[in-house]
């Protein structure tokens, strides 16, 4: 498939892609302006974490696990590194491997923490899941909200001071500039099915007019945890590495399927990509592949490999699962492959548009 289309010679990215460029030497933009990661300020963390544990609360820190690689090494950090006093929640978004419930249950019993399982009723955010992804071809949105909303959720209950998020530099761009987190462009998504009723959705949200703006003040006030992105203040280690490191310190079990799977954690995973390819001609392994490229972390040849490897098959992993869960039909999968990038952009927050405007000038860093 890359071999139709004019690729970088350094990495894999190919024109196919909003916003690649490929010079004349052959190589793309993000290639020409790369610049490697260099980490925060580390007493900046270290200020963050003792101020925490000062207000001597049940717990310093609350930390999101999926079972995947990057929230189980946070999670490593958090309590061996750091020695926080940590509570860890996991959003069950119905579709969970086997393996990751099995790491999640090894991590909580290696490190001796608690640890809270969050689900909604499975009719109510299927019919999510099948609404979003008929009218805007996505569903990654309904689950990162419903992450974000439990997590705040929790801290406030708890009066937990600090929120450790797993997002990695590595994973830092995905090609897409749909807002899949915004609350407006969301109610105007489900606005469509009209069995979804505005108190199932406000159910879903726990705090319906929330926006960036009120999350920040609530954050300042003290109502909600700081979020703080920890692997960004880190000297990371290869993806490689880290692997070694958890399966060593968290009896932590990789996947099988594929090398280099950042989210076997989802069952859905395979199918969302699909559509991707479907949508956009190319899924988020390609810039994931390719930023591991640029930080000297596998060869092009490697890379290459790999995702001819998950792309040898045209029905993903699952396929059948999803299709029978999401009650969809193959005419309704081809339909949803035809969804046009950013449907629904108008609908977006203005609160949450002003707010990120202003953080980009005022900001010494986005996490």
């Amino acid at each position: 498939m890359l071999a139709k289309l004019k690729t970088c010679s350094n990495c894999i990215l190919n024109d196919n892609i909003t916003g690649v460029k490929i010079g004349t030497n052959g190589v793309c933009n993000y290639c020409s302006d790369y610049i490697p990661f260099s980490p925060y300020e580390n007493n900046e963390l270290l200020r963050l974490l003792k101020k925490a544990k000062r207000k001597r609360r049940i717990y310093d820190a609350l930390v999101p696990i999926s079972g995947g690689k990057d929230s189980t090494y946070v999670l490593y950090l958090a309590v061996k590194r750091y020695k926080l006093n940590v509570l860890t929640y996991t959003f069950d978004n119905g579709f969970m491997s086997d393996l990751a419930k099995t790491n999640i249950e090894s991590s909580v019993k290696t490190c001796g923490v608690d640890h809270v399982w969050v689900k909604h009723d499975l009719k109510l955010i299927n019919e999510l899941y099948r609404t979003t992804l008929i009218y805007s071809g996505e569903i990654c949105g309904i689950c990162g909200i419903g992450i974000e909303r439990s997590m705040l959720k929790i801290s406030e209950a708890w009066k937990i001071p600090l929120i450790i998020l797993g997002h990695s530099p590595s994973e830092s761009n995905s090609f897409t500039s749909e807002n899949l987190y915004d609350q407006s462009r969301l109610k105007a998504i489900l606005s469509k099915n009209k069995s979804i009723t505005k108190e199932k959705i406000n159910r879903f949200l726990i705090y319906p007019k929330l926006n960036f703006i009120s999350s920040y003040l609530f954050t300042k006030l003290g109502r909600f945890g700081k979020k703080v992105n920890i692997l960004y203040y880190e000297d990371l280690p290869s993806d490689k590495e880290i692997g070694e490191i958890i399966k060593r310190e968290m009896n932590w079990l990789d996947s099988t399927h594929s090398e280099c799977t950042r989210h076997f954690d989802c069952l859905a995973e395979p199918f969302t990509n699909y559509i991707r390819e479907k949508r956009f001609g190319y899924s988020r392994r390609l810039p994931q592949l390719s930023n591991m490229i640029r930080n000297n972390e596998m060869s092009r040849e490697e890379a290459l490999k790999i995702y001819n490897d998950d792309s040898k098959t045209n029905i993903p992993e699952n396929y059948e699962f999803i299709k029978a869960t999401l009650n969809l039909t193959e005419s309704e999968i081809v339909k949803i492959g035809k969804i046009s990038l950013n449907e629904f952009s108008y609908r977006i927050s203005l609160a949450n548009m002003i707010f990120a405007k202003i953080r980009r000038v005022v900001k010494k860093n986005e996490h």
